[in-house]
């Protein structure tokens, strides 16, 4: 597609999947290739939707308010699943938002 018809896509975004047990799973998370272009467009990878939505707000895709919107509903998510703190979803959504927020301050 990217090769193809650059034309009419801004941005790929990849969801990184494992089929290993989150027991497997460094302490840092599952780890997430980095960006590459392909034809002159970005092809970013994503763990959580807080990460897809920090690589969109970086690419100027996505308004900040959109952003911390998205980590909100996120964090309001885990909690009301009862996820208990220290398991993977939480390591690889306290990543993302780490990185939201750095994006956040690079741009204010």
């Amino acid at each position: 597609m990217l090769r193809e018809y650059p034309e009419v896509v801004q941005a790929v975004f990849l969801h990184v999947v494992s089929s290993d047990p989150p027991s497997s799973f460094p302490p840092s998370g599952l780890f997430i290739p980095p960006p590459k272009l392909v034809n002159g467009r970005p092809v970013v990878f994503f763990r959580t939707y807080v990460g897809a939505a920090a690589k969109a707000t970086q690419l100027g895709l996505m308004e900040p308010d959109g952003l911390m919107r998205v980590v909100e509903e996120a964090e309001k998510n885990l909690q009301a699943k009862g996820v208990p703190e220290g398991n993977s979803k939480w390591v690889d959504l306290e990543r993302d938002v780490d990185e939201a927020y750095r994006t956040l301050g690079e741009m204010y």
